[in-house]
């Protein structure tokens, strides 16, 4: 199941990925020894395993925001702004809740 899709602005290749809201409900709770921050796993399209740290920010709007390995992996894919990052979550009975990270390039030769 797709979470979202989102093209990257110049801040998300240079400190953050801010989430949209709408993902929350797919992610695990906010609460107790969570609510200031969760650990992600997730497997780029290399089969690399991630640990994003998705934290929410509060104050002027609250935010959902992934910091934690957010730039190595977007050093090691070598994004800019205007290329499109998509989440999946897969539900497996054996393994449990898997998170996918796949990057698709913006044309920059077509402006696409």
């Amino acid at each position: 199941m797709q979470l979202f899709m989102k093209v990257l602005t110049p801040i998300e290749v240079e400190r953050i990925l801010i989430l949209p809201r709408e993902s929350l409900p797919a992610l695990p709770r906010f609460e107790g020894s969570h609510e200031h921050g969760i650990m992600l796993q997730v497997k780029d399209d290399a089969d690399n395993l991630r640990k994003f740290r998705c934290k929410k920010r509060y104050g002027g709007g609250d935010k959902l925001v992934i910091e934690t390995d957010w730039i190595q992996f977007v050093n090691s894919k070598k994004l800019r702004p205007g290329d499109v990052v998509a989440v999946y979550k897969d539900d497996d009975r054996v393994s449990g809740t898997l998170y996918r990270i796949e990057v698709k390039r913006r044309n920059y030769k077509l402006g696409l």
